[in-house]
């Protein structure tokens, strides 16, 4: 339950700067802010799921004898 958490705030974020990149590029081309913000807004679904794995990976502790 914690990974999916840890995803669903990670796309949130990464979906704010989606937009906000979107955005940007529109203030140069109209035409090319559609495909930059769907590429953005895919990657971020990708990577929120890396992140999400590696922060809840258990830490493991080598063993001292």
């Amino acid at each position: 339950m914690q990974i999916m958490i840890y995803y669903i705030v990670f796309v949130l974020i990464g979906d704010v700067g989606a937009y906000a990149i979107g955005r940007t590029v529109e203030q140069w081309s109209p035409a090319t802010s559609l495909p930059v913000f769907l590429a953005a807004f895919f990657i971020v679904f990708w990577l929120a799921w890396v992140l999400a794995v590696r922060v809840t990976t258990p830490k493991v502790v080598p063993k001292t004898a």
